[in-house]
């Protein structure tokens, strides 16, 4: 009979070790997931060096240990995975370590195997940037999303450069990175751009891409233009006319305040003389 209250007893011990767990390390893997993908930024645009490297495996051992032991204390297992499963999709990529083997082989296939996994390792990298963005900015307004549109721009630009390393992109002088960051730039901002990408990779991550622009953009437009006409009111006399309204609400409760107190005293006397 003591079987059910010990179970639930023991999942609430779990569930607040691993909130613990969670506020221990929030800190730390905050800055590494920042750290995590600028590395992929490097490593899509110029390739990592061997001290860029070993940090990146550094890195990647130091969230698969965590992972391993936020898992190893979650009270629920399938439900953690179902939460977190981009993560350990993320995690699992490096292990692979396919990259480095098909680098230096130029094979039509391998090369699109290639894009395809830069693909996923891009999109797995910002979910999890995405998250850190989430630990480093607790209230969700417009810094958070201007900071989330910050990391979506630089990486979608590296990803872009990494996919479309085609002549038609050189052509239109879509050569570097820099060039590239203005083009993500402008596919945010919904203007767009002349040059459409060519390989399937290029035009999935230019979806996406569009796709959020759309669905932010308005909303950071909104911001900025409350932000101004918040100003424009202030300068014109805002706090005039607070203080006007405050002066006209003390007064309409001052009138208040002597009606009832005028009503009290009508009720006391006629409680006095014995009623009507």
């Amino acid at each position: 009979m003591s079987s059910p209250p010990d179970s639930q007893r023991l999942h609430r011990e779990r569930l607040e070790l691993l909130r613990h767990l969670d506020r221990l390390t929030d800190a730390p893997m905050t800055v590494l997931g920042f750290v995590w993908l600028a590395l992929l930024v490097v490593d899509l645009t110029r390739g990592l060096g061997l001290g860029l490297q070993l940090l990146s495996d550094v890195i990647w051992g130091l969230f698969v240990l965590d992972f391993l032991l936020s898992f190893t204390v979650a009270p629920d297992k399938r439900a953690y995975l179902r939460s977190n499963w981009l993560t350990l999709l993320s995690l699992l990529l490096p292990a692979l370590r396919v990259l480095r083997a098909v680098r230096a082989l130029r094979a039509v296939r391998l090369l699109r195997a290639t894009r395809s996994l830069n693909l996923v390792r891009l999109l797995t990298s910002l979910n999890r940037s995405f998250r850190a963005a989430g630990r480093a900015v607790r209230r969700r307004g417009v810094g958070y999303v201007a900071l989330l549109t910050l990391l979506v721009g630089l990486a979608g630009a590296a990803g872009m450069l990494a996919f479309e390393d085609v002549p038609a992109a050189r052509e239109s002088g879509l050569t570097d990175y820099l060039s590239w960051l203005w083009w993500t730039a402008m596919i945010l901002v919904t203007m767009g751009s002349d040059y459409f990408p060519k390989t399937a990779e290029g035009r999935f991550l230019t979806w996406l891409l569009a796709l959020y622009g759309f669905a932010v953009f308005g909303y950071i437009t909104a911001s900025v233009a409350s932000f101004f006409v918040g100003r424009d009111q202030n300068a014109s006399g805002g706090d005039d006319e607070d203080e006007v309204t405050n002066a006209a609400l003390g007064r309409e409760l001052s009138a208040l305040r002597k009606e009832i107190a005028g009503l009290r005293a009508e009720l006391e006397r006629r409680n006095g003389g014995g009623g009507p």
